[in-house]
């Protein structure tokens, strides 16, 4: 679906808008949306790196690439999910496609996440990884996570203007995707059983992989693999965005 230049702009200033309502707009709360991560390092390093990260290099820059994703993941969905209850008035009473303000919200959630990715790559040179070309592809995997949690983002914000309660079922389902994510485990700690293939299934789990291929190991990522999250994650944004627009006409009437 194409937009013309009007719509873009109100992309933008959407974006701009969302981003200073959240606590990112003061200085302090800037800061914890990055202590907020590293505390968690810190405490994952403490409990497992004796057993979990045993064999892992860069054990804790490796906890920080399955922390920083998965944070902006659980932050940008949850948020994006209320978005239209959120900014109400626009919803119910501004003419326009309804859909931007979930893609300002994530977009807004993106900016937050190519920062905290520039401290990665930082913290990455502080532990002796050196720069390669391979960081190059950053922003394809950035543009990666930002379709899956669009997708995800559509979905959730219009079942939740029907189901308020799926805002709790959601939360706890965040709680259980830390498990389910290889965040401070690898993935052949699970061995070749059940819980491998359910990992497997997460798309959380390959974005964080290409992350830590690229900035931890240094290498360049498989290309058929990242055009194949590409257009995976492309096809779903589309069946999402389809999904909303069918929904659109009656968002009014549950806000």
């Amino acid at each position: 679906m194409s937009y013309d230049a009007r719509s873009l702009n109100l992309l933008r200033e959407l974006t701009v808008s969302q981003h200073k309502l959240k606590d990112q707009s003061t200085f302090f709360g800037f800061l914890w949306s990055f202590l907020n991560p590293l505390i968690m390092v810190g405490v994952l390093f403490l409990f497992f790196h004796h057993r979990l990260g045993e064999g892992v290099d860069h054990y804790g820059l490796y906890l920080l690439l399955g922390l920083v994703p998965y944070t902006n993941f659980a932050n940008a969905t949850s948020r994006s999910m209320r978005v239209l209850l959120t900014l109400k008035p626009l919803t119910k009473e501004a003419v326009f496609p309804k859909e931007l303000l979930v893609v300002s919200s994530t977009l807004s959630h993106s900016i937050d996440l190519t920062i905290a990715m520039g401290f990665c790559f930082g913290a990455a040179y502080l532990f002796g990884v050196k720069p390669s070309f391979s960081q190059l592809y950053l922003p394809v995997v950035l543009a990666v996570q930002f379709l899956l949690i669009l997708w995800v983002s559509l979905i959730l914000s219009c079942a939740f203007l029907v189901a308020r309660d799926i805002e709790h079922i959601y939360q706890a389902f965040l709680r259980v995707l830390l498990f389910l994510t290889p965040v401070f485990y690898t993935s052949s700690f699970l061995g070749v059983g059940l819980a491998r293939q359910v990992v497997w299934l997460n798309p959380l789990t390959h974005v964080i992989e290409l992350f830590r291929t690229i900035l931890l190991d240094g290498a360049v990522p498989p290309g058929a693999r990242v055009i194949e999250l590409v257009v995976i994650n492309g096809l779903l944004a589309g069946g999402a965005l389809r999904l909303f627009k069918a929904c659109e006409p009656r968002l009014a009437e549950y806000v």
